[in-house]
């Protein structure tokens, strides 16, 4: 792990471990609160701006992770992390069946704390 960005990939595992445990109230102080998203969920096509808006889409996520046989492991693969200052680029890809999962990160460093200003979630398609 590159040292420079550390405090960057601890808050994402620590946003990867607050999705896994489905509790709102843990996932939503990892954002700004004029973050936006792009979900990969087709019942969510256009852009979600603000909080409230993401946490809505995380309601519906929770949801559907309840009804899993087991419980989900969010695993980053090939992640790259860039600082650009107080912003950091994230990437990486996460396995799970199907086509590839791909996952961009904007975070906003504030106050000495990183923050999840932008996601951008997508699924590749093989055509």
């Amino acid at each position: 792990m590159d040292a420079s960005n550390t405090s960057v990939r601890e808050t994402l595992d620590g946003f990867f471990r607050a999705v896994e445990s489905r509790e709102l109230d843990r996932i939503a102080p990892f954002f700004e609160e004029d973050a936006q998203m792009f979900s990969p969920l087709g019942t969510y096509p256009a852009r979600l701006d603000g909080g409230p808006a993401i946490l809505d889409q995380f309601k519906a996520i929770s949801e559907a992770l309840k009804q899993m046989p087991t419980p989900i492991r969010i695993d980053p693969q090939e992640m790259v992390v860039r600082e650009f200052g107080e912003i950091a680029l994230v990437t990486f890809h996460l396995k799970l069946p199907g086509p590839l999962h791909r996952r961009s990160f904007i975070l906003r460093k504030r106050d000495g704390r990183w923050r999840i200003a932008h996601i951008h979630a997508s699924i590749a398609s093989a055509t």
